[in-house]
Formats: C-alpha cells, sequence, structure tokens
C-alpha cells in the first residue's frame, strides 16, 4: 500500500540523505565513528555554570566544553579567554576541534599555526561589508523605492522595469541586484534570479540574504544539495536573527529529510535569539512555523516527547490553527496511540474541512483497529472529492482485500490501474487479488507486466519486505503471507 505522504507506526522507515556541508578537514577514528576532528573557525562562546558553548562559524553548529570530568576544560578555557573579544572571535583564527558528534562535547581545542592556518584558507568567512558604487545622481535610489514599493504590492514585473532603470544609471548596487533577484524568483524564473543574486554577491560577499535568495531558487527547483549549501552560507554569515532564513532552511532539511541537522539549526536559532524579545521580521507567522518544523524533525527521529512538546505548545497558542493539531495526530498514529490520533485528527478536519487528505489517515487508523465500515466511510468521503487519487483507490483495495472482499478489491486496482499504470503497489494488488480468485492465467499475465514495467523490483516472495524497507510502502501481515504463496 503506498504512503508516501501518510506516516504511519510500522512503515516509517526513511533513508536520510547525507550531504557534504563545506566541511573540508573531517577525521574520524578508528572504531570511533562519534568523534570527529574538524578544523574551524569561532563565531562566539557563552559562558554557563556546567559548560561553556561553543558556536563553529562554517556549517554553524552548537559545541560544548563541559566542566564536569573534563581533565582538558582548564587548558581549553585558557586558550579560549586568549582568543575572546568581547563573545566574538577573530575571524582569522582557524582552530582543530574534536567533539563528539551526538552530544557536541568537546574534547580538545588546538589553535593552527599561521602555516597550518594556510592550508585553510578557505574556511575563513569573509565578512567586508558592501561595496557599492556611489552614484553622482538622486534618481537610481528613487527608483530603488519606487521598485519596492511595486515588489510590495506583489507587482513583480512592474517592478523589475523600474529597478533595471536603476541598475544602468548604477551598476554596482548590491541592493539592486537583490530586489530584482527578489522579483524574478517570485515570477519563478529562478535560474536568472540566482544569477542576479551571485552578481551582487562579488559586491558583497558576505550579504546572508543573497544566498538566502539562491538557496530558495534552488529549494524550489528541488535541487537539495545546492540549496543546503546555500543555507549554510546564510546561516553563517547572519548576524542579525532574521527568522525567515532559518524557518525556510529548517523546512528544506525536513523535507530531503535530514531532521539531525534541522535541530542543530533549531538549537542554533534558539542560541543566537535567547533573551531577545522581538525579532527583525516579526511579519507573518515565521517563529512558530520554524519551531513546528522543528517537531517534525524530532518525530521523523522518533524522539515523540521533543515533538509532542512543541505541538503542544502551539496548539495551546494557536488552537484554530489547522496544521498543529493534524501533525499531533499524525505523531499519534505513527506512536500507536489510535484514540490520541482520532481526536486529533477529527478536530483538525473541523478547522479546514478541505484538508481532506485527513480522511485518509482516518482511514488507515480504523483500518489498523478493524474497524473496517469506518475505514471505509472514510474513504469513500475522501475519493468523493478525489475521484483520480489512483494510490487512494489502490489502498482502498488493499482494505478491501483486508477485509476478503476479492471482486471488490480487484475492480479498485482495475480502477486505479486504468489511471496510473506505473504504480509497483496496484501491480501487486491485481496479482494478489487474481491469485485469491482462482485465475492462475491472468496473474501470470501480471507477474510479467511488473517484472516488465518494473525491471528494477525483483518480483519474488521477498518484494514485499523489500518495498517496505524503502518506507514507501506498507502491507499487513496478512498480505505479506499471502503474496508467498501467490508468487511461489
Amino acid at each position: 500500500m503506498n504512503t508516501n505522504n501518510l506516516p504511519k507506526k510500522q512503515f516509517i522507515k526513511r533513508r536520510f540523505l547525507c550531504f557534504s556541508l563545506f566541511i573540508l578537514f573531517t577525521l574520524k577514528g578508528l572504531g570511533q565513528e562519534k568523534v570527529q576532528k574538524e578544523i574551524n573557525y569561532i563565531r562566539s562562546i557563552r559562558r554557563e555554570p556546567d559548560r561553556i558553548t561553543v558556536e563553529l562559524g562554517n556549517n554553524p553548529q552548537l559545541c560544548y566544553l563541559q566542566v564536569k570530568n573534563n581533565i582538558n576544560y582548564t587548558k581549553s578555557d585558557a586558550l579560549l579567554k586568549q582568543n575572546e573579544q568581547e563573545g566574538y572571535f577573530d575571524n582569522e583564527s582557524l582552530f582543530e576541534i574534536e567533539f563528539e558528534k551526538i552530544s557536541g562535547n568537546i574534547r580538545s581545542i588546538k589553535p593552527l599555526s599561521t602555516s597550518e592556518s594556510s592550508k585553510f584558507g578557505s574556511l575563513k568567512p569573509n565578512f567586508s561589508g558592501a561595496v557599492a558604487a556611489v552614484s553622482t545622481s538622486e534618481l537610481p535610489e528613487k527608483k530603488y523605492t519606487k521598485a519596492l514599493e511595486l515588489f510590495n504590492k506583489k507587482q513583480y514585473e512592474a517592478s523589475i522595469s523600474v529597478i533595471n532603470e536603476a541598475i544602468v544609471i548604477n551598476t554596482q548596487n548590491p541592493d539592486y541586484h537583490r530586489l530584482k533577484a527578489l522579483c524574478l524568483g517570485n515570477l519563478m524564473q529562478y535560474k536568472q534570479s540566482s544569477d542576479e543574486a551571485k552578481f551582487a554577491l562579488t559586491m558583497d560577499s558576505g550579504n546572508a540574504e543573497l544566498y538566502e535568495v539562491i538557496a530558495n531558487n534552488y529549494y524550489f527547483l528541488k535541487d537539495y544539495a545546492n540549496a543546503v549549501q546555500n543555507f549554510e552560507k546564510a546561516i553563517q554569515y547572519e548576524r542579525e536573527n532574521i527568522t525567515r532564513i532559518y524557518h525556510n532552511y529548517i523546512r528544506c532539511l525536513i523535507e530531503i529529510p535530514n531532521p539531525q541537522r534541522a535541530i542543530e539549526v533549531y538549537k542554533l536559532y534558539q542560541y543566537r535569539t535567547d533573551n531577545l524579545t522581538r525579532y527583525v521580521d516579526d511579519l507573518g507567522n515565521f517563529e512558530s512555523d520554524l519551531e513546528f518544523y522543528s517537531g517534525q524533525a524530532y518525530q521523523q527521529l522518533k524522539d515523540w516527547q521533543n515533538a509532542l512538546d512543541i505541538y503542544d505548545r502551539l496548539i495551546v497558542m494557536y488552537p484554530d490553527v489547522y496544521g498543529y493539531r493534524a501533525q499531533r495526530g499524525r505523531l499519534f498514529q505513527e506512536k500507536g496511540d489510535f484514540l490520541e490520533a482520532i481526536n486529533d485528527l477529527t478536530s483538525a478536519l473541523k478547522l479546514d474541512p478541505k484538508e481532506s487528505i485527513l480522511l485518509i489517515n482516518l482511514a488507515q487508523i480504523y483500518q489498523e483497529i478493524k474497524e473496517y465500515k469506518t475505514a471505509e466511510a472514510a474513504y469513500k468521503e475522501y475519493l468523493y472529492k478525489n475521484k483520480l487519487d489512483s494510490v487512494q483507490i489502490s489502498n482502498y483495495g488493499y482494505l478491501l482485500l483486508d477485509q476478503g472482499h476479492y471482486q471488490d478489491a480487484q475492480a479498485k486496482f482495475e480502477v486505479s490501474f486504468k489511471i496510473d499504470k506505473k504504480n509497483i503497489d496496484t501491480h501487486i494488488g491485481l496479482i494478489l487479488t487474481a491469485y485469491l480468485l482462482g485465475d492462475t492465467k491472468k496473474k501470470n499475465l501480471f507477474i510479467a507486466d511488473a517484472k516488465s514495467q518494473f525491471p528494477e523490483i525483483p518480483i519474488s516472495p521477498t518484494t514485499l519486505n523489500s518495498l517496505i524497507q524503502t518506507g514507501n510502502y506498507y502491507y499487513s501481515e496478512k498480505i505479506i503471507t499471502i503474496w508467498k504463496n501467490a508468487i511461489n
């Protein structure tokens, strides 16, 4: 049963994509995979009673120098004091830092010599300010102001027309190119938008918002590797606690998915904004959504309590927001707390009846607890509104198989097949129903067709177990047993 969009207890087994995020020097000790040595610069530190929090600058993350049971604490603390300048560090100084990857606890810190540092010059940030050519005329700034007004009114093409006039007069102002890049991005001209932002970076190489524009463009193009690289640069250079940047990056990491990095970025955001009472971009709801995405990261890692704490808090603060209650319902579904899941999903559906996909969550829960009629009712209501959803038509067929209604199940799989012939789930359903209805000839034809359509998938007794491992499919034990008999 295809369940790409629906978390469920037995089948959430995701493959985590691994990205190289500019860490140019990583050594792992033999048999110590959780210990990492890294060349980096230190952006800031914060002293607490029981530890020192160290913020690494490249691929920003937090590490901790613990006081207790740490024989290197005194030496490391003295080293930090030598290099500290009111909480910030000379970004030209590089260190070799050994730390535990999971806990973030630092084992050792060693400054690099001048000759050693020269080998890793690319790791040093460029915080030089914007170099904008000054125009002798006030006209380009007036044009920029007018273009910005048009942008805020979502008149993007008109804004581009006006900002181009300013650029002709003064080509070397990065603000003009950033505004044009934003307009192009909103017009879904992502490559042109990135080109404009990259040109602006030649004049303002430490501008976090320019990296964010490029990262967003790659995100919308589904080029997640490049999106991640540019989001990393954005949070490396970010100095104004712009919530939107962290929000967009964590959203990207959730979709990849890379929940571990999402949580690291969330904690970094909390660290940087600690004790602040307001944020640069209070407009919108970026802060709450950022926290919501972080809850999903914890959920992907099956850290139920941290995820629930976030969802609970958001629901108390915003009881009428559909998404918060719906996601908590999905978490309860994944945990197997079906009564709580039904309550949340039903409440979410009342908040936004248009979100009929929740009916599928409810149908699967009712199928799991063997309340088949209620599950059928949920499928029927959903498919009445979404008649061409071949995946859910196929899922309905599996519900009917579980009940022993083989002919009705066959009819559902045939309808699904007419809509989409490229779904392995539907091919398997057709093979199963032909077997259960005793039609060996048709079963063998379906097997041959499946092998032809999906040469990369071995059609064998272990096929269903293999598909379950991908995280995209779920089959009940009953269906797995029937399949093994059908395929032999």
